[in-house]
């Protein structure tokens, strides 16, 4: 009885003491909730971290709330000396595994982004669905400016503040291991979400919402930061942005659209406008063929729409209304959609949307994939596109 009673006691100690060691090694890491990457003065780079501050069960709520992250930088040869010299100044080790967001400045990206990707994408730590920004200002004062308010945790900021591309079209989700592969492609260019500072003085200069895009927009509130638009890269460079419209096409090209609410000039009066939730019905077809060695692409988008907003001598139960309306949000939409693509064709000469990929099975080698040099021959691409939508009477008519 008593051999029982002593392995009992032995097995509890043994549970007790490994939760103690569990505890121990939480506390003795530094967890990196976003990194940033400059352009350095003296060295290589500037590497940013906003590392997590774990509260202490004392105090009060308010108090371990007031500061839940901090902000290192070093100037550095490459990413990884500079996590070496951060772990050699703090009491803590550096952890990558709840790393949330990279931010890479502009300026650093201009000029090649493709080591410090790879320098990423080879860290064991590192989660292949960190989301990838691109900053118009400093990635170290992005991080500086980015202070929650509707959330309590950093953290959970910058996830719930890039899940916004499921109910807004204005960026494109988009994740580590995404970009890496895309920047590798011979297929298909890169894409970034686009960050900056929020400055209302930039907004004043703005006449319609399609000039929108981080940094350039009429947002006034209590976060600093605001992520809008896309960022266009050839090869591993940054060469152009999109703004908020630009950016809704390419997720309508992309299949990537979900929900999101526009405004379009009103048929029915020049004077006004009408709002109208859209999403994609089915997926836009695709078809992309050679001719004379030109490349000539095919989309059909398919969208449903219900109306937001009407006047009061708007009678949408009038099927020619409907017709009217239908022909509006079609040209609003194909002439945004053929000028996104004409830009990313002849002024980025970027094929971000992927359409190289629909000629792939036309070459039987993959030499003779490499030597029709897709990503240059796209600049001479020409488009031919048509949106069939559907709108529908509003939420009111559709619910009786």
């Amino acid at each position: 009885m008593k051999c029982k009673q002593i392995v009992l006691i032995l097995i509890f100690c043994l549970f007790f003491l490994t939760g103690c060691s569990s505890l121990s090694d939480i506390e003795a890491k530094a967890y990196v909730i976003a990194l940033g990457v400059d352009n350095g003065e003296s060295n290589n780079i500037k590497l940013s971290l906003q590392i997590a501050v774990l509260s202490s069960s004392g105090g009060s709520s308010g108090e371990s709330q007031k500061k839940d992250s901090s902000i290192i930088s070093v100037e550095c040869t490459d990413i990884n000396s500079g996590i070496s010299l951060i772990n050699s100044y703090i009491s803590k080790q550096i952890d990558l595994s709840h790393c949330k967001a990279i931010i890479m400045s502009e300026e650093l990206s201009s000029n090649g982004v493709s080591n410090h990707i790879c320098t990423l994408i080879n860290n064991v730590q590192i989660r292949p669905d960190c989301n990838i920004i691109i900053s118009k200002c400093s990635a170290y004062d992005f991080l500086n400016n980015s202070k929650p308010v509707f959330e309590s945790i950093q953290a959970n900021y910058y996830e719930s503040i890039l899940n916004s591309t499921k109910y807004t079209g204005y960026i494109a989700d988009l994740y580590l291991s995404d970009f890496y592969s895309n920047i590798l492609s011979k297929s298909s260019q890169a894409t970034a979400i686009l960050g900056g500072i929020s400055s209302k003085e930039n907004g004043k200069e703005l006449s319609s919402t399609s000039d929108y895009m981080a940094e350039k927009t009429s947002i006034d509130g209590k976060n600093n930061v605001e992520n809008m638009g896309t960022a266009i890269f050839k090869d591993d460079k940054l060469v152009g942005e999109l703004n908020n419209i630009e950016t809704l096409c390419h997720l309508i090209i992309t299949n990537k659209l979900e929900n999101t609410t526009i405004t379009i000039p009103n048929p029915f009066d020049s004077n006004s406008e009408i709002s109208i939730y859209i999403h994609l019905s089915k997926d836009t077809e695709k078809h992309v063929e050679l001719i004379n060695g030109y490349p000539y692409i095919k989309c059909h988008s398919y969208i449903t729409g219900n109306v937001l907003s009407l006047g009061d001598s708007l009678d949408l139960t009038n099927s020619s209304n409907l017709e009217i309306l239908n022909s509006a949000l079609n040209n609003y939409l194909e002439k945004n959609i053929n000028d996104y693509l004409y830009k990313t064709s002849k002024k980025f000469k970027s094929d971000i949307a992927g359409f190289g990929k629909y000629l792939l099975p036309q070459y039987l080698t993959w030499q003779d994939w490499l030597d029709s040099d897709w990503l240059n021959n796209y600049e001479n691409a020409f488009f031919e596109i048509s949106v069939e939508t559907q709108i529908q009477s509003g939420y009111l008519f559709n619910k009786l």
